[in-house]
């Protein structure tokens, strides 16, 4: 093996052995501290409200009793958002209130979604039965 040849193999082994060394060590982060800097820059106004009435498809509300519903509605108003669909309203009792505090408070401007109930999936009778919690 020549002076050169050993350099070069030399050469490789370091490269490749901190490059294994570095990537063991790598940055962890989390989602919510990922928050680079937008280098975005485009001319015109910020929008703070739709131009049209529009509907939110994808919207988690565990709390829908009527303050809350209160609540959310002047924030839906600021934005000329029409309807809000609910697809965490649950099952059983936890899903007829939020349909009673919608329809006594506010009706056609809320969507519940129902989530099946799998507490006693493991039942013999489950499945046979509506579960109503």
């Amino acid at each position: 093996m020549t002076k050169n040849t050993f350099s070069k193999n030399t050469n490789l082994f370091v490269i490749v052995f901190m490059s294994a060394v570095f990537a063991s060590v790598g940055q962890e982060m989390s989602f919510e501290e990922y928050n680079p800097k937008s280098t975005l820059i485009v001319p015109g106004k910020e929008i703070k409200q739709a131009k049209f009435p529009f509907i939110d498809v994808h919207s988690h509300q565990r709390d829908m009793s009527v303050g809350k519903l209160t609540s959310l509605l002047k924030d839906m108003e600021s934005l000329n958002e029409g309807i809000m669909v609910n697809l965490s309203g649950g099952s059983g009792a936890s899903l007829k209130a939020k349909i009673d505090n919608i329809n006594e408070s506010f009706p056609n401007r809320f969507v519940v979604f129902a989530n099946v109930d799998f507490s006693n999936v493991d039942g013999a009778d489950w499945g046979r039965e509506p579960h109503y919690n």
